[in-house]
């Protein structure tokens, strides 16, 4: 499953397409997944979309300013979710409380 969903040059990062709805975040690497508590990670060669701050921060690793990188998000103890957008990484449910489940 492919980590990231690129719609391709052709199609502007500001447009609604059938796949991808106006109100949907993107990123300039061409990204964009939906839902108000999605992470997507910045970093050159990384650009992965999490379920949270806390799953897109258990895959960093390093000291900040220092030697601070990513590392693949399944090392990490992250799972990943087939979405419409591409892959969503997140906790484990054992690792999520259950009032922070809520459907989708």
């Amino acid at each position: 499953m492919p980590d990231t969903h690129h719609p391709g040059p052709d199609v502007p990062a500001t447009c609604a397409t059938p796949d991808r709805p106006g109100v949907a975040a993107y990123c300039s690497c061409g990204a964009w997944w939906s839902g108000l508590s999605r992470a997507h990670c910045p970093a050159a060669g990384c650009h992965r979309t999490f379920s949270s701050d806390t799953a897109a921060d258990r895959h960093r690793r390093g000291r900040f300013g220092i030697d601070r990188r990513c590392i693949d998000p399944a090392e990490a103890g992250l799972v990943p979710t087939a979405r419409t957008y591409g892959t969503l990484w997140s906790l484990p449910a054992a690792a999520v409380p259950h009032w922070d489940l809520a459907p989708e």
